[in-house]
């Protein structure tokens, strides 16, 4: 071994001399030349540092990583339960400030029948719920009753082409017709060029048709423009409710039907 670095200590020794003569030298032009030295030098260790940290660094950022992993989950279930909390709290509020005498059912699935846009409930012929019977969320109008189990049910949906409801602009009385517009969005038809409507003007059904009551919330105005026939206007109408993430749902319970 000894051998191999033999050529390598007379060289080794001048430059160990001469670092020491460069390091107790105190002349201003030693300390700058010291300065740059020890620049050098630093340069040099950090790779040979680093490589040697490796590992080290590499258990430290995968602990921090597990710590920060962990205590994100912990923060989501505190958020979670209390958006849970406050959902609930909202939902039992609207059953008791309600006029209606509703039936609670939860959504279970998307329901299997083709062609329509529909879901199915824990509720059904047991509970009292019938056909046509409206289903509404504290946020508004989400559909219909069209087929009912003993425990359960299916529910049309508003975004569901086949399905139709007598909407009513709130502000200006004027009356048309609730259809799908695809991308989970509704327009009403119907409605001449002569009424006074604005965007952002709420939807409500009319109570035409005997299905839905009086009142309930549709959604929104969020587009207005001219039907190319030129005496009617498209109307786009952003739902109230949120279609497409369904839990808890309240059935009205028709006054022939209730106890």
């Amino acid at each position: 071994m000894f051998g191999k670095i033999k050529p390598y200590v007379p060289w080794l020794a001048t430059s160990l001399l001469a670092m020491g003569f460069i390091f107790s030298n105190q002349s201003p032009q030693i300390n700058t030349l010291r300065q740059n030295l020890t620049d050098l030098i630093l340069i040099g260790a950090h790779p040979v540092n680093s490589i040697l940290n490796a590992p080290r660094v590499w258990n430290e950022n995968t602990r921090m990583r597990e710590q920060l992993a962990v205590m994100s989950m912990k923060i989501a279930r505190l958020g979670d339960s209390g958006t849970e909390a406050l959902r609930l709290r909202r939902m039992m509020n609207f059953r008791e400030r309600s006029s209606f005498k509703l039936i609670t059912a939860e959504a279970i699935g998307m329901n299997p029948d083709p062609g329509i846009r529909s879901v199915l409930i824990n509720a059904g012929s047991v509970d009292s719920v019938r056909v046509n019977d409206a289903v509404i969320v504290p946020t508004g109008v989400v559909g219909r009753i069209y087929r009912v189990g003993r425990r359960s049910s299916a529910v049309q949906l508003l975004l569901d082409p086949n399905l139709g409801v007598a909407g009513r602009i709130a502000n200006s009385y004027d009356d048309g017709i609730i259809h799908s517009a695809g991308m989970r969005k509704l327009r009403l038809d119907g409605i001449p060029t002569s009424a006074t409507i604005e965007v952002g003007d709420s939807v409500i059904t009319s109570g035409l048709g005997g299905v839905f009551p009086q009142g309930l919330l549709i959604g929104y105005v969020n587009k207005i423009s001219l039907n190319p026939n030129r005496w009617l206007l498209d109307i786009a109408v952003e739902p109230s409710a949120d279609l497409g993430r369904l839990m808890e749902l309240f059935i009205i319970q028709k006054a022939d039907s209730a106890d």
